[in-house]
């Protein structure tokens, strides 16, 4: 009890001593943001096939005929096969809903996967794509992803730090002009963590279409189209010294 008595003043001391160190040195921590819009300049085509069997062997077989005519079709585009990548392979029993008795019945068996190539992005390469899949005999779904090659995602990195900062260098200030203190040194920045975690897509995926079964895109002449715009946002966090 008599420990208790004595500790409890210093704590008292130790905190007071803390406080006026902290008034001694007044700091203000500023978050400085950006947000830049940029042109997608890569696509990715996504073509998902699949077949169904009775025998296991038998839709893997099928799956296999179906790849290789459409790895042959996206070759004729003028992709290098080494491109083509071939991803999320499964197969799965298939079961079909009957109506009259009321339940699903075992129909065998569905193989899947998807095959992907990323090209440079244009209206141009778009429309050949389009036109050369609308005259395919094979079934498929056909869509398109886009995003920036890893060089561009570095110079937007790098934009939005900039313009980051001199969000933070503009807040902090007006913030001491509007309260009568100046700014002073940079005492820390932070960036990367706490909880805004460094570049962050507000758009991951610029998909301005969506292409459904091969029967129905027609056989008629397709045009491109042209993606949304992808939009990153970023921050960085600076603590300022004020006098």
């Amino acid at each position: 009890m008599k420990f208790f008595l004595l500790a409890l003043p210093l704590f008292f001391l130790t905190l007071s001593a803390f406080c006026q160190a902290d008034k001694k040195n007044p700091t203000i921590d500023v978050i400085g943001s950006a947000k830049i819009t940029v042109k997608p300049d890569v696509g990715v085509l996504i073509i998902s096939i699949k077949n169904n069997h009775l025998n296991f062997s038998e839709a893997i077989t099928g799956l296999n005929t179906k790849t290789k005519d459409i790895t042959s079709q996206i070759a004729s585009i003028g992709f290098k096969e080494d491109d083509i990548k071939t991803t999320d392979f499964t197969i799965n029993k298939h079961t079909v809903y009957v109506k009259e008795k009321e339940m699903e019945v075992d129909s065998g068996y569905v193989a899947m996967q998807r095959i992907k190539v990323d090209f440079k992005n244009n209206k141009e390469t778009i429309t050949k794509i389009l036109n050369t899949f609308a005259k395919s005999r094979t079934d498929f779904t056909l869509n398109f992803d886009f995003k920036l090659s890893d060089e561009l995602r570095t110079k937007v990195q790098d934009e939005l730090i900039k313009l980051a900062i001199e969000n933070s260098k503009h807040k902090a200030q007006l913030m001491a002009q509007s309260t009568g203190v100046r700014l002073g040194k940079i005492i820390d920045i932070s960036y990367g963590n706490r909880y805004y975690g460094g570049m962050q897509d507000l758009e991951d995926k610029a998909t301005s279409a969506d292409m459904v079964e091969a029967n129905a895109v027609g056989t008629g002449p397709m045009m491109g189209f042209t993606p949304n715009d992808l939009v990153f946002i970023d921050n960085v966090s600076i603590i300022w010294s004020i006098k």
